[in-house]
């Protein structure tokens, strides 16, 4: 469970560290919810994902809960889709989780919307492709980590 927090942290900096790019950052704390949730599916990565998707409303000032709601409803998209994304290739789950992402940053401009905010397309479409783009390495060095540490 530490590794799996230390991971979450991880990309809580990353983040941060990318935070002047705005909604162009790949969506870090998304891919790493998503690798532990198919690595290890249980329900408490719902509360994982509600956690870090509380704190990335924060980061960004957005209204809060928006983020958290997205990513539980992926996570748990993601756990009942478990046995199919486990069986896929890395690229396959790459385009899946590219389209995801996709379908989410469509809600997130729909919501904004709705809520009088202007959001700019162009960079939240950028940011799902980057995010897909980066699902292998993020794949490849959490495998390699849970598989080091014994994460289970």
């Amino acid at each position: 469970m530490i590794i799996i927090l230390l991971s979450i942290i991880l990309g809580l900096i990353l983040t941060l560290m990318l935070l002047p790019l705005g909604y162009i950052a790949p969506e870090w704390l998304l891919l790493i919810n998503i690798y532990w949730a198919i690595a290890l599916p249980t329900n408490n990565k719902l509360l994982l994902a509600f956690v870090s998707g509380y704190l990335v409303d924060i980061m960004y000032g957005q209204v809060l809960g928006l983020t958290s709601l997205t990513y539980v409803i992926y996570i748990y998209i993601i756990l009942r889709l478990y046995n199919s994304l486990r069986y896929m290739t890395v690229t396959q789950q790459m385009v899946v989780i590219s389209f995801f992402i996709l379908i989410k940053q469509h809600f997130f401009v729909w919501s904004n919307s709705v809520i009088g905010i202007d959001s700019e397309y162009f960079d939240l479409l950028i940011s799902a492709i980057l995010s897909g783009i980066l699902w292998l390495p993020i794949y490849c060095i959490l495998r390699y980590l849970r598989r080091k540490f014994q994460v289970s």
